[in-house]
């Protein structure tokens, strides 16, 4: 059995809900990375993707540098604890069509997990026979 503790990244990139989108976007190529989390007053409130990019500012042809990231952002944030099982994380991606989950323990955020980290945690996972 494989718990979400295991297969996580710990080290979570976030910016406050009024950095401006053109700030998200940079931090976000520079990292090298999908996504942030959104937080207001130290506490997550949502996940900009590359999708909410693509699908919520590109079309609406949104000034990058005015406006917020937290106009943008995906809501409400859906979390998982760390001592669940990887299945219950792939479960609920597939049945809400999202590809990560900030983990949570007792209220404050411990990591991320996403559908790669799943997928690279049951590739190198020893077989059973």
């Amino acid at each position: 059995m494989i718990l979400v503790q295991d297969a996580m990244v710990g080290d979570v990139v976030s910016v406050d809900i009024e950095t401006t989108l053109k700030e998200t976007c940079k931090i976000m190529g520079e990292k090298r990375i999908g996504s942030v989390l959104i937080m207001r007053s130290g506490k997550p409130e949502g996940i900009f993707t590359e999708r909410d990019l693509l699908s919520k500012v590109i079309p609406k042809d949104v000034d990058l540098e005015k406006g917020r990231v937290g106009d943008y952002m995906s809501t409400p944030l859906t979390v998982i604890r760390p001592d669940y099982e990887l299945k219950e994380a792939a479960r609920a991606m597939v049945q809400l069509h999202i590809r990560r989950l900030p983990v949570v323990d007792d209220g404050k955020l411990v990591g991320m997990i996403t559908s790669a980290d799943i997928v690279k945690a049951i590739a190198e996972a020893p077989l059973e026979i």
